[in-house]
């Protein structure tokens, strides 16, 4: 273990920009270059970044951007070179207007395809597995294509990476280079492109990869979701035919992209539904259920390292746990909490409260955080007088679990708090630091059966909706001064 590094020393985001580095306040600090790090910083291929004794070397990913010169139309050129919308890949006339029989042969063609390609991927959610279904697919109706790859986006508006490459048999597996110049049009203009010489097009005109590499004839067509968004693009090329690919070929292989593109759609769309659902069982947890839609829905971000809140802290715990757990088989001790605590936490819930964490027999409730509401203090108090009311309903269950009843104080104090994900780099859970925290914990071990203590502040600010009497001051374990205490009347 290297004693030079932090629990918590620094991490690697991925940003719209790319990868940054950030220091996490760490003892030793994270260098760069040999230079400690200040602020956070963008990293580029062959930084050298030190943390502790270890040394790393960044290295970016492989992007798709080639090196070719700008856009500009060969006029005059015998060769081929369309622009198609790929709109039109998937339109049939009417039977009526049908005269051509070799339109009538095209359509048939592009049912067929569209048929074989829906049934190999239709169902595929694994997205390595259905990108490489498709290309095969390609080889397989495509005699000339050479090579083939898809280029996808991470997100909306991010940069294309290589997703899948596919070579057919007996062809070298080199680097595959695809023009920028190329890409940057069909992703703008979201329309096919077909060329049939790439060495003397002047769309591919200065790429030396692309001389190197022999492509002679290529296409280049964009994914579409259903919803508009340009998923990536469908490339495919011919390493040694000059006319390799008609506009035949280029309505098949927007036939293929246009089926590609929502079986993508559907992935992407599989796998945020299952990383919601996994973040939505993980806040559940916590948060009341209007909170988790917020997090979800991006309105209330919760990150680590925490920010200074106002918080209303509410502890309770059960009166003389220990003796009662002496008397009961540990099973039953077990069953009776859990039942408990489902009752309290959705009293939490109710009152918009999060729930912080049980403690043994008690529980921790906040208000304030994550989110913080005009209404946060009187929450709090409104919650744990319901929940001295629920005991009387929960007690009938008590009797029938351990033949007897419980009781339980409550403590209730408001001030600044540190509130965020705490924890190790494996295990991550939000919480509040603060000696407020630490005040309501003592306010309820000093509660008796039945009681809700609060401090002169929570007082303050609910004598109005409910009735206190002020209590001897206390002498708070962990605090010099004694402590002015209210106590909250609960109706009988």
């Amino acid at each position: 273990m290297d004693r030079l590094v932090s629990k918590q020393h620094c991490v690697i985001q991925r940003t719209g920009r790319g990868y940054e580095l950030v220091d996490q306040g760490s003892r030793n600090g994270t260098f760069i270059n040999n230079k400690r790090l200040s602020e956070p910083v963008l990293l580029q291929s062959g930084d050298r970044v030190m943390i502790g004794a270890t040394r790393i070397t960044f290295e970016q990913e492989e992007k798709a951007k080639e090196e070719v010169l700008d856009l500009t139309e060969a006029a005059g050129s015998p060769l081929i070179q369309s622009i198609v919308d790929p709109s039109a890949a998937l339109e049939f006339l009417p039977a009526a207007m049908i005269e051509d029989g070799e339109l009538l042969r095209r359509d048939y063609e592009k049912l067929r395809f569209a048929y074989q390609l829906h049934r190999e991927i239709a169902l595929e959610l694994d997205l390595d597995t259905l990108l490489g279904r498709v290309l095969e697919m390609i080889f397989s109706f495509m005699p000339a294509v050479d090579r083939s790859l898809v280029l996808l986006r991470k997100g909306a508006g991010e940069a294309l990476y290589m997703a899948k490459k596919q070579m057919r048999p007996g062809i070298s597996n080199t680097k595959m280079s695809v023009s920028s110049t190329i890409v940057n049009q069909v992703i703008s203009e979201r329309k096919a492109i077909l060329s049939n010489d790439a060495v003397v097009d002047d769309r591919f005109d200065g790429s030396q990869s692309i001389v190197m590499q022999g492509i002679r004839s290529a296409m280049a067509v964009p994914m579409i979701a259903h919803s508009g968004e340009v998923l990536g693009i469908l490339h495919v090329d011919s390493l040694k035919r000059i006319g390799a690919f008609t506009e035949r070929d280029l309505n098949v292989v927007q036939g293929f992209a246009a089926q590609a593109a929502l079986s993508i759609e559907n992935t992407f769309m599989a796998r945020k539904i299952e990383e919601e659902a996994a973040t939505r069982e993980k806040l559940q947890r916590f948060l009341s259920p209007n909170l988790v839609g917020k997090v979800l829905q991006g309105e209330l971000k919760i990150e680590k390292g925490g920010e200074l809140k106002t918080v209303a802290v509410l502890f309770s715990d059960v009166r003389k746990f220990t003796n009662l757990a002496a008397r009961h088989e540990p099973q039953v001790i077990v069953e009776l909490l859990n039942s408990y605590f489902e009752r309290m936490t959705e009293i939490v819930f109710d009152y918009d409260g999060t729930l912080d964490k049980f403690i043994g027999d008690a529980l921790m409730g906040l208000w304030g955080a994550p989110i913080s509401g005009p209404n946060d203090v009187e929450n709090a108090v409104r919650a744990a007088y319901r929940m001295q009311q629920a005991m009387r309903e929960f007690n009938v269950e008590a009797e029938g679990i351990i033949g007897e009843h419980i009781a339980i104080g409550i403590g209730i104090d408001v001030g600044e708090a540190v509130a965020g994900l705490m924890g190790s780099s494996r295990t991550m859970n939000f919480t509040v630091i603060g000696s407020h925290v630490n005040r309501a914990a003592r306010l309820c071990s000093a509660a008796k059966a039945g009681e809700i203590m609060v401090s002169e502040r929570v007082m303050q600010r609910v004598k109005g909706e409910f009735s206190c009497e002020a209590t001897e001051p206390m002498t708070l374990k962990g605090f010099d001064q004694p402590v002015p205490v209210y106590r909250v009347k609960v109706s009988e």
